[in-house]
């Protein structure tokens, strides 16, 4: 298949001179140097609105084409954050005593001619012609039952794991929902975590529209991390008439299923269904994402042994078509350079210090965020210290936007981190900023952003967000329009959060039914 090729525009004033300033400043880190030992005032004054902004039009520049995952902006960005960290004097928590830790990803395609599903007794599904793969996994066989629930998955508020364990598991849409094949799919809570066999959605769309989206899908790859090896399990279409007859002969009549209670979702049992399915796939190559990380370590002799997590992610989405304006790189200055630069600015801040924190200080940035939380994961699976000796963490993604004198701080009611977050917000008027509870609760964002691969594994996290808007994931989220005013008195709050939280004489603790909820429940370790 041959390259193609992608046109790159900006419409921005963007001189030769200005670029190779920037430019500069990236290739000799060192130029700057870090001032040590100073007073807290000092340190606090190093965050200011010109370093916030000198900082961030480097990684959020045209030059950087968006910082996708792969791509050299990324790789580049990584390697900036490093060489800030190498000049603040921080240590290295990194693969092989440096700033960067790889992790490699692989790209596999669905071999449609290869896979095959065959009903225990008698009968056929046909890929292609009655299933279509949304994610094939790692391939493989698997002879289960089959579950049926049906209902709206989006209202459905979960079901027992036991129930769906080890089986092929059919999802039916309630009767006003059309689901096309390459649509979006939302998943009942706990699904992915009760690993079935297969999940396989029921589909209704025409001739026309199946065929189109099979020949779609034939050509898409999946992208696969070091924890989808030896697990994981496939997403399939399936068409109604094709499965309507086989589920009749075993005595389930789809059509007169009915939904749960108020919306959510019934089981039903199928007996006798049995299914042998084979998925085969193509490997078509992989890459490496890079994190960073430095760790300033604390002055105590027993506490510096537990750790306060500083996250954000750098990635961004990359080039896409030019918009109206004719501009097609997406710089990602709000999403998520601001939150990649409070942890450059905090890092730099901490270690000034002339009396330093009595806990120690994980600064991490990460990759792979908008496919889907990689690095995180990546980190918390496989993290520079033991992941019990960090008693909180505190991600920014997104804090330059909307109104000018709060930022939301979601998660406060799952810890004490809320008390001690409420006191602090208090203690400093100066700073002009409201620390906002959650106000955007049904859209679940708790769960969406890197600080909750840290929090399912029992650490208390506060995540700050100051929200969506209409430059979400377009070319027009520059640094032009970004509040940073507004963006480094956030990062001053965190740093004055962090303070307080290194030198407190005990850890944050879990609320108890916050922690049986995400904890225990949320498929720790997965």
């Amino acid at each position: 298949m041959g390259r193609r090729s992608l046109r790159i525009t900006r419409t921005t004033k963007d001189s030769t001179m200005r670029r190779l300033a920037v430019l500069a400043v990236f290739a000799l880190p060192g130029i700057l140097s870090c001032q040590r030992g100073v007073p807290l005032e000092e340190a606090v004054a190093s965050i200011s609105e010109a370093e916030f902004l000198r900082k961030i039009e480097i990684i959020a520049h045209d030059s950087m084409l968006g910082r996708a995952n792969p791509s050299p902006g990324l790789d580049m960005t990584a390697a900036w954050v490093a060489d800030e960290f190498r000049r603040y004097g921080l240590k290295p928590g990194g693969d092989g005593g440096t700033f960067i830790q790889k992790y490699a990803m692989r790209e596999l395609a669905a071999d449609y001619d290869g896979s095959s599903a065959q009903v225990v007794g008698g009968g056929t599904l046909e890929f292609g012609a009655d299933l279509s793969f949304i994610r094939p996994a790692g391939g493989g066989e698997v002879t289960a039952e089959m579950l049926v629930l049906a209902g709206d998955l989006v209202l459905a508020q979960g079901f027992s794991a036991d129930e769906v364990s080890g089986k092929h598991v059919l999802l039916v849409p309630g009767p006003a929902a059309v689901q096309a094949p390459r649509g979006r799919v939302r998943f009942p809570p706990g699904l992915m975590a009760a690993e079935p066999a297969s999940v396989i959605f029921v589909d209704r769309s025409s001739d026309e529209e199946w065929a189109a989206a099979v020949e779609r899908a034939r050509g898409q790859t999946v992208t696969l991390g070091p924890w989808d090896e030896g697990s994981g399990f496939p997403m399939l279409n399936v068409r109604e008439a094709s499965v309507a007859p086989l589920l009749a002969s075993h005595g389930v009549d789809l059509a007169r299923l009915a939904p749960g209670r108020e919306g959510g979702l019934t089981a039903h049992e199928v007996p006798g269904l049995e299914i042998t399915l084979t998925t085969a796939v193509r490997d078509v190559g992989g890459f490496d994402l890079p994190n960073t990380v430095g760790i300033l370590e604390g002055s105590d002799p027993v506490l510096k042994h537990e750790y306060i997590l500083f996250s954000a992610h750098m990635d961004h989405v990359g080039v896409g078509r030019p918009n109206e304006a004719g501009d097609s790189i997406h710089n990602g200055a709000d999403d998520n350079a601001s939150g990649t630069i409070a942890v450059v600015e905090l890092a730099e801040a901490y270690g000034m210090l002339r009396d330093r924190p009595k806990r120690s200080f994980i600064f991490l940035a990460v990759s792979g965020e908008e496919r889907g939380l990689w690095g995180s994961r990546f980190f918390a699976e496989n993290p520079s210290v033991p992941l019990e000796q960090v008693v909180a963490g505190m991600n920014a993604d997104m804090i330059s936007r909307n109104a000018p004198d709060s930022v939301v701080v979601i998660g406060k009611e799952h810890s004490d981190l809320g008390e001690t977050m409420n006191r602090v917000n208090a203690a400093f008027p100066e700073l002009r900023m409201t620390a906002a509870d959650d106000i955007w609760p049904e859209q679940n964002f708790y769960r969406r952003s890197d600080h909750f691969n840290f929090a399912r594994r029992g650490v208390p996290v506060l995540f700050f967000f100051t929200g969506i808007h209409e430059d979400y994931h377009r070319p027009s989220d520059t640094v032009e329009r970004m509040d940073v005013d507004k963006a480094s008195r956030i990062i001053r709050l965190m740093f004055h959060l962090g303070l307080e939280v290194a030198n407190a004489p005990e850890r944050p603790s879990w609320n108890p039914e916050s922690y049986a909820e995400i904890v225990d429940m949320g498929g720790a370790g997965r």
